[in-house]
C-alpha cells in the first residue's frame, strides 16, 4: 500500500515537471522596420511564455543612414498574468533616447485601469490635449500587452474579428481587426484604429488610421499566435515591419 501511494504522488510530481517544462517557453524576436522599403530601424525581444505568465523585452535602434540623420533608441518591457484566455497585465515600461533627449512613460495596472506611474515628459503638463477620463480608461490596454490578448484571442475563437480598447498614456483608441484571409498557421487582418480621446490637433491630422497584421502560431505546439508582418500606410510613405522569432531551447 506505501509503495502504490509513493508511485502516485511520483506520478503527480513528474506530471507537474512536465507540464511546465511544456508550456514555459522562451524566444527571440528579431523586428525589422522599412519606410518605403528602405530598411530605417530594427529590434531584438525576448518574449517569455508558459501556462499562466508572459513578459517581452524589446531594445529597438535606427540603422544605417537613418540613425546617422536620427538617431534613436528605444527599450519596451511588459509583463502580465494569463487567465481563462485573458490577461492581466502587470505594468508596460517604455523608454526612448532621440538626439540627446530622453523620455518614458510607465504604467501600472490596478482594478483594470492603467495608471500613470511615471513618464517624461511629465503627462499632467501637457496642454496641447485634453486628460482621459477615468470612464474611458476602465478595461483599457497598452499597445504591446494588447498584442498579448489578440493573440490569446484569435486562437480561441480561430479569426482575428476582435475590437481592444488601448491608452498608450496620452492617448485612448480602439483598435479593431477584421479578418481577412486565414491559412493553416496564419491569420491576415485588416487594422482599424478608432480615435476616442486625448489626440493633439497635430496627431489627428498625422496619425494613420489603418493597416494590415498578419498573425502566426509560435510553434506548432503552442496555441497562441504572435504578430509577423504589419504595414502601417503614413503621409511619406508605407511603414512594414517584419518579425521572425526563434525558440529557444530549454
Amino acid at each position: 500500500m506505501v509503495k502504490k501511494y509513493i508511485l502516485y504522488f511520483l506520478a503527480i510530481f513528474y506530471f507537474f515537471i512536465f507540464n511546465n517544462a511544456a508550456f514555459s517557453q522562451k524566444w527571440n524576436v528579431t523586428v525589422e522596420g522599412y519606410l518605403s522599403g528602405i530598411k530605417v530601424g530594427e529590434s531584438k525581444a525576448v518574449f517569455k511564455l508558459d501556462a499562466f505568465n508572459y513578459s517581452l523585452k524589446v531594445n529597438s535602434t535606427t540603422t544605417g543612414i537613418t540613425k546617422l540623420f536620427y538617431p534613436w533608441k528605444q527599450e519596451i518591457k511588459i509583463s502580465g498574468k494569463i487567465e481563462n484566455n485573458n490577461i492581466k497585465p502587470s505594468f508596460y515600461n517604455i523608454s526612448d533616447i532621440r538626439d540627446n533627449k530622453s523620455g518614458h512613460m510607465e504604467i501600472i495596472y490596478k482594478n483594470s485601469i492603467p495608471i500613470i506611474k511615471s513618464s517624461f515628459p511629465d503627462h499632467n503638463n501637457d496642454t496641447r490635449r485634453e486628460k482621459v477620463s477615468k470612464k474611458l480608461l476602465l478595461n483599457s490596454l497598452d499597445p504591446v500587452n494588447s498584442l498579448i490578448l489578440l493573440g490569446l484571442l484569435s486562437n480561441k475563437t480561430n479569426n482575428c474579428n476582435h475590437e481592444i480598447e488601448i491608452f498608450d498614456g496620452r492617448r485612448r483608441f480602439n483598435l479593431k481587426y477584421s479578418l481577412i484571409e486565414m491559412n493553416t498557421d496564419a491569420i491576415t487582418c485588416k487594422l482599424n484604429i478608432i480615435r476616442i480621446a486625448g489626440y493633439s490637433k497635430k496627431e489627428l491630422k498625422k496619425h494613420p488610421k489603418e493597416g494590415i497584421l498578419i498573425l502566426k502560431k509560435l510553434s506548432n505546439t503552442n496555441n497562441f499566435y504572435f504578430p509577423t508582418k504589419v504595414r502601417i500606410p503614413l503621409v511619406i510613405g508605407s511603414f512594414y515591419v517584419t518579425l521572425n522569432t526563434n525558440l529557444i531551447l530549454q
